[in-house]
């Protein structure tokens, strides 16, 4: 497909991209505060537990919605390449220009921990004698380059089936009966193997949301878009049920891990919304706003996982003051926190990540 061709980004997917990123940076503040309350480590009051519940749904949530506009925009080219018979060259020369930026995002920020690393304070993990924090820390990267990278052999596939969006649904739904399985009746160990078959369902659920994207594409889902309101609610009362009963096992597997079909129908429902709205508003301010800040979700993917036990310990430590002067002060400081570490992301990713990958011709 040429440039020409290419479908517009809308920019209130875009800001869509901005509110799951948001919500992953608050899922990571809670995440110990979560883990310490459903493991009875810590014993928050009903209303804590319940927005606790909500929190921890926003980070499957988040990579939900990053791999389904990524499907909704990348699959329908693909397929259209395949029915139009573009040269595979070609194709794979698209490819290698989308996963070139991402390869050097990981180069850009890994070369930055080295640095802080080794001059400025040590960051546990981080070294070139050490590859976890390349390989495991960034699994989900990794997937999403393999996505990527497969995109012209699934968009192949998709132009010769029958009925895709019949098969999307059915692996969607089979995903998910194996995920509801892993959360509600097997969660395994809490330590996964990077082969471990829980694991691996990560990476399945995550092919599944960006094809599901694909399915997206096209005309418009005007009963998705308006079963958001209603999931959510749904969402929320289950949390707050779960809250207010102690349910610890059952507000874990609710959004556990990477399984959460709530999330899941949160995030499908919320792109068709955003994708049914008539206008683009390319011309507004905050249209552009959310385009150029949406540029820097990839760079925050990376940094804070690459940074983690460097600002991880320090959040948790100033929650944990603010937890000794009440729980509403824990919450309010931890979302505080999320969006101060969120906006440093996206600066540093503005003023260094982007006008290198533009020096070099990947911008």
């Amino acid at each position: 497909m040429s440039e020409k061709s290419a479908r517009p980004r809308n920019p209130r997917i875009e800001a869509l991209r901005l509110v799951a990123i948001l919500g992953i940076a608050v899922f990571h503040t809670f995440q110990p505060w979560f883990d310490a309350a459903t493991s009875g480590a810590w014993a928050p009051s009903a209303a804590t537990l319940s927005v606790l519940g909500c929190v921890n749904l926003l980070g499957s949530y988040g990579n939900f919605v990053f791999f389904l506009i990524s499907g909704l925009f990348l699959v329908p080219r693909a397929v259209e390449d395949a029915r139009t018979n573009i040269p595979w060259r070609r194709r794979w020369l698209q490819v290698l220009r989308r996963a070139l930026p991402i390869l050097a995002t990981v180069a850009i920020y890994a070369a930055c921990a080295l640095l802080v690393s080794s001059f400025v304070t040590p960051i546990e993990g981080v070294s070139l004698g050490e590859t976890g924090w390349l390989v495991g820390g960034l699994q989900f990267i990794w997937v999403y380059l393999a996505l990527v990278v497969a995109s012209p052999v699934m968009g192949q596939v998709w132009a010769h089936v029958r009925k895709p969006r019949h098969l999307v649904g059915a692996l969607v739904v089979a995903v998910f009966v194996v995920n509801a399985y892993i959360a509600f009746v097997s969660p395994g160990e809490n330590v996964r193997g990077l082969l471990e078959w829980r694991k691996l369902m990560s990476a399945v659920s995550y092919l599944a949301a960006f094809l599901a994207g694909g399915a997206l594409s096209g005309s418009g889902h005007p009963r998705l878009a308006r079963a958001f309101i209603p999931v959510a609610i749904v969402a929320v009362a289950l949390e707050v049920a779960a809250g207010a009963t102690g349910g610890l096992w059952l507000l874990k597997a609710l959004s556990f891990k990477s399984t959460s079909l709530l999330s899941f129908l949160l995030a499908v429902s919320s792109l068709c919304l955003v994708a049914e709205r008539s206008g683009d508003g390319s011309e507004s301010a905050p249209a552009l706003a959310a385009r150029v800040l949406a540029r820097s979700v990839l760079g925050f993917y990376v940094a804070q996982s690459m940074f983690f036990s460097l600002w991880q310990p320090l959040v948790t430590s100033i929650c944990s003051d603010a937890l000794a002067v009440g729980e509403a002060l824990l919450l309010c400081t931890g979302a505080l926190l999320s969006v101060a570490l969120l906006a440093a992301s996206f600066a540093f990713d503005q003023l260094v990540r982007l006008p290198l990958l533009r020096l070099v011709h990947l911008g």
